[in-house]
C-alpha cells in the first residue's frame, strides 16, 4: 500500500540513521538539504513520487525565545532575509497553515542567525519563535504543486527543536544534535500519530 504520508527533513543528521530507518515504516522520507532553494526542489521532487495526503517538515531551529530542546509546532512561516522588513520594498506575508499551534511562527532564512547579523535584522526577527532555512520554501512548493497539478493540497505540518539561541553557537550543532535525535524522533512520531488517529 502507498504511503500517504512525506516526512521532509534537511538533513539525516539531524534525526539519526536509526530513528529514520525506523520512522520510514511509516511514512515516506525525503533529506532536503539546508537553505531555501534546496528545500523547494527538493520537496517538488519528493512530491512527484506518491499522491500524498500529508508532509511533515521536522528539523531543529534557532530561537530567541525558547530554550534549548523545546520542541514548537509553528502555525505561520515566513520568508525571511529581504522578505521581512514590513517596510521593505520585498516584504512578503506569512503561509498559514491549517495545522501547529496558534501564534507560534518560524522565520526561514538564507543565513544562520547569530552574533554576527546585522542589528536590525535581529530586531525584525525578534517577535518570532524561531527561525531555519527551509520552512517557507517547503510550504510554498507543495502549495506550488499542488496547484500545477489541479490536485487538493496535502496537510502540511512543522515540528522544530530549537538547537541553539540564534547567538553564534551554532558551531558545537554537531554535538548538540545527536542529543537532540530522540526528540526530533518523538516530534515526528507524534504528527504521525495524530494523522493516523484521523484516518477512516
Amino acid at each position: 500500500m502507498a504511503k500517504e504520508i512525506l516526512l521532509l527533513i534537511a538533513l539525516e543528521a539531524e534525526m539519526g540513521a536509526d530513528n529514520i530507518a525506523a520512522i520510514a515504516e511509516r511514512c515516506d522520507v525525503c533529506f532536503i538539504g539546508m537553505g531555501k532553494l534546496n528545500a523547494f526542489e527538493s520537496t517538488m521532487k519528493a512530491l512527484s513520487k506518491g499522491e500524498y495526503k500529508h508532509v511533515i517538515n521536522v528539523g531543529t531551529c534557532g530561537s530567541f525565545r525558547h530554550p534549548f530542546g523545546s520542541t514548537l509546532f509553528p502555525s505561520a512561516a515566513w520568508q525571511g532575509d529581504v522578505y521581512i522588513d514590513p517596510q521593505g520594498l520585498f516584504f512578503t506575508p506569512a503561509e498559514q497553515l491549517n495545522t501547529g499551534v496558534e501564534g507560534c511562527s518560524i522565520v526561514s532564512s538564507d543565513n544562520f542567525i547569530g552574533d554576527d547579523t546585522p542589528m536590525r535584522q535581529r530586531e525584525l526577527l525578534a517577535p518570532y519563535d524561531c527561525m531555519d532555512m527551509e520552512a517557507y520554501a517547503i510550504v510554498r512548493a507543495v502549495r506550488l504543486h499542488a496547484s500545477l497539478h489541479k490536485a487538493e493540497c496535502p496537510a502540511i505540518y512543522m515540528a522544530k527543536i530549537v538547537s541553539d539561541g540564534c547567538d553564534g553557537s551554532v558551531g558545537d550543532w554537531e554535538s548538540r544534535i545527536t542529543s537532540l535525535r530522540p526528540t526530533v524522533r518523538a516530534a515526528a512520531e507524534e504528527i504521525i500519530d495524530k494523522i493516523e488517529k484521523l484516518q477512516p
